[in-house]
C-alpha cells in the first residue's frame, strides 16, 4: 500500500454564512486559520467544501503533506 504522508482536517460548521475571515467564529476564520497553520514547505493537495443540507452544515475537507 501506498504511503502518500498526508494530513486530512475536516472542518464542520453550523450554518453557512457569509461572515469574512476577520470575523470571529465564522465558517470563513475557521478555515483560514487553519489553512494558516500550514507550514509553507507543505503542499495543499485539495480543499473541498460541501453543503450538507440535513443538518444545514458546512463540511470542508483540506488535505495536505505531513
Amino acid at each position: 500500500m501506498a504511503n502518500f504522508n498526508v494530513t486530512t482536517k475536516v472542518i464542520i460548521h453550523n450554518g453557512p454564512n457569509d461572515s469574512a475571515d476577520s470575523v470571529t467564529g465564522s465558517y470563513a476564520k475557521v478555515v483560514n486559520d487553519y489553512i494558516q497553520t500550514v507550514d509553507d514547505g507543505k503542499t495543499i493537495r485539495s480543499i473541498y467544501a460541501v453543503y450538507l443540507p440535513n443538518s444545514n452544515c458546512v463540511m470542508t475537507t483540506i488535505v495536505h503533506d505531513s
